[in-house]
């Protein structure tokens, strides 16, 4: 946390969910309150006659047509649609007092972004203009699980023609003992601001794999805030039976039925339930005559 104080005014920062505390008698503040996210907040010098507005305004983007929803408290007070480019300006009159803000966007395609979270003290009449605000991208996943051969696509929206960053973090097997693998594959948004990225099973460990988006916008170079986390698993893929296909009394599942299968059947000869179940060609619970017998009908030689 930083503090500030500057005559009459302090405000403090915090990086996770930023605390502006305005008042009345300072004329004009800016802060910082991350790379690119700034506070600009106006406050009367002297009261007026009559009781001025409280006025807050969210600058930023989105996702291109996208719901965005700005919620006081936890109760919605805007909901306004952003624009082709994923721009928004919301102005919003409210009481004088604190309050947490939270805002986030819904794509085209029904996918809920990331919230973002400001708190603030505001003094009447102040005017605070929240710009620079760059919601994180959507991100879906179009399974759960995959396996050996199999693909698992990524995606989402974000502002047009941006460069998505995805960053998977991996838990697998190998990894469990040490620190979890991380890798960033670079997508692109196309001109409707939906990006995709597909992960090949073959390609990724055997485990627990999380996904997360980060976009940069290409006028601008603003980055986003990072994106919801998306899991998904690689599991094992099941070994091929190599006797698929076998005939019965082929025990070695060579393609022959000969004397090697012969001698194995006489290894197992008498034997109940033996710990190789093909030579128990009947599956009848017992190694005798009557495998024999079978053996002999598909004997190849």
């Amino acid at each position: 946390m930083n503090s500030v104080r500057r005559g009459k005014l302090r405000y403090f920062l915090y990086w996770s969910i930023p605390l502006i505390v305005l008042v009345a008698g300072y004329s004009v503040v800016v802060a910082q309150v991350s790379r690119q996210v700034t506070v600009t907040a106006t406050v009367p010098e002297k009261p007026p006659l009559e009781e001025p507005d409280t006025t807050i305004i969210f600058q930023g983007i989105a996702y291109p047509a996208s719901t965005i929803v700005i919620e006081q408290d936890s109760v919605p007070v805007s909901i306004i649609a952003a624009t082709a480019q994923a721009v928004f300006n919301v102005s919003l009159i409210v009481d004088p007092g604190s309050y947490t803000f939270t805002i986030y966007g819904t794509d085209i395609d029904g996918i809920e972004g990331r919230v973002s979270n400001f708190t603030l003290l505001l003094s009447e009449g102040s005017t605070t203009t929240i710009s620079g605000i760059f919601l994180g991208p959507t991100i879906t996943t179009d399974r759960t699980s995959i396996t050996s051969g199999e693909t698992v696509t990524l995606s989402g929206t974000t502002a047009p023609n941006s460069e998505v960053n995805v960053t998977l973090t991996s838990s697998g097997i190998a990894a469990a003992a040490s620190i979890p693998k991380i890798a960033v594959v670079i997508a692109s948004a196309d001109n409707n601001g939906r990006w995709l990225q597909l992960f090949n099973a073959d390609d990724l460990e055997v485990g627990t794999h999380s996904g997360k988006a980060q976009a940069i916008e290409p006028i601008a170079l603003a980055v986003s805030e990072f994106s919801k986390t998306v899991t998904f698993d690689v599991t094992a893929g099941e070994e091929p039976d190599e006797c698929a296909g076998a005939v019965p009394g082929d025990i070695n599942c060579d393609g022959f039925v000969n004397l090697v299968d012969f001698s194995i059947l006489l290894f197992y000869w008498n034997t109940a339930d033996p710990s190789n179940p093909r030579a128990d060609i009947n599956s009848d619970g017992i190694v005798d005559i009557t495998d024999f017998s079978i053996m002999l009908f598909y004997w190849t030689g």
